[in-house]
């Protein structure tokens, strides 16, 4: 690059910058008017909440599990019998199974959540009230009105109210501690708690249930392979294979936190988590500056055109 191309580029940045501020009140109102119309916009949002809780998986406190699975896993797999699942898997299984359609319906239709999910739309914060939006409930006929492209209906479906429920339940899991967060948004502070403490609570009973009907058809088939059989040895193993069912199944009877003990309890958050005003009016004011800065450079050109001709 020679001298001649330096100064030409200085010029040309000089004059771009002088172009910029001699237009300066261009600039100004269009950041301004993205400003004010994202201010408009941001203030009719309604305020989002989170609440969160922490939770720490269950050791595998199944008695001995580890070592019997070791020692007859293969007899009791060839006897058509599973061992119980351990902590590490049970909470493998929890992460999955919360973000499944099957879990998330089960827990909508536990605690009747399709109305709060598909209508609310705000929170009265003085009364302490969901707001519901009418043109998708009727609140004094209690019947769904919402208009629905086919094949939705004006009632939702389980699948789509499900779908809603995921989006509000976010999981995260630290690779080191193993220690799990769950955390849900809502318009209501204290609903987003609730729903939170109530999605922990069903998710530990799920897979104590499900365990404790997997040990006790267990139990019941060793119980009948072990009268048929007349190997003294077999009946010994059987017997132990008997024993450490009957113990899971105990476990899963007694301990509330199958899955995860809760180390802090979800609380209704006093702070929004958004939506973030400030930085939604900053970012639609710099969109606004760019916007300007390109009716700048398209009526400068225009007019340079215009006085070539």
């Amino acid at each position: 690059m020679n001298v001649k191309q330096i100064q030409q580029e200085d010029l040309s940045l000089y004059g771009l910058f002088s172009l910029f501020i001699s237009n300066w009140l261009t600039l100004v109102v269009s950041g301004f008017s993205f400003a004010i119309i994202a201010l408009l916009w941001a203030i009719n949002q309604p305020n989002i909440y989170k609440a969160e809780t922490l939770l720490m998986p269950t050791a595998d406190e199944q008695s001995g599990l580890g070592g019997l699975a070791g020692n007859f896993g293969g007899l009791a797999a060839m006897a058509g019998v599973n061992l119980p699942e351990s902590g590490s898997n049970n909470t493998k299984l929890a992460l999955e199974l919360i973000q499944s359609q099957s879990f998330l319906g089960e827990f909508i239709e536990e605690y009747d959540l399709k109305v709060l999910l598909m209508a609310a739309k705000d929170w009265d914060m003085e009364a302490n009230k969901i707001i519901l939006n009418e043109k998708v409930f009727n609140t004094a006929s209690n019947i769904w009105v919402r208009k629905v492209s086919a094949p939705r209906k004006a009632t939702p479906s389980l699948q789509e109210t499900a779908k809603v429920l995921s989006q509000l339940i976010a999981v995260e899991q630290d690779p080191k501690s193993k220690f799990v967060k769950i955390s849900i948004e809502f318009y209501s502070p204290h609903i987003a708690a609730k729903w939170t403490r109530n999605l922990v609570a069903l998710l530990n009973m799920k897979i104590r249930q499900m365990d404790r009907n997997e040990a006790t058809e267990s139990i019941e088939y060793l119980k009948k392979i072990a009268s048929e059989s007349y190997v003294h040895e077999l009946k010994r193993v059987f017997s132990s294979l008997m024993e450490e069912q009957l113990k899971s199944s105990m476990l899963a009877e007694v301990r509330k936190d199958y899955v995860f003990k809760v180390v802090d309890p979800a609380v209704a958050p006093e702070l929004k988590s958004k939506p973030s005003r400030a930085i939604i009016i900053i970012i639609a004011g710099f969109l606004g500056g760019i916007v300007g800065l390109i009716i700048i450079l398209f009526r400068s050109g225009k007019q340079s055109h215009a006085a070539k001709q």
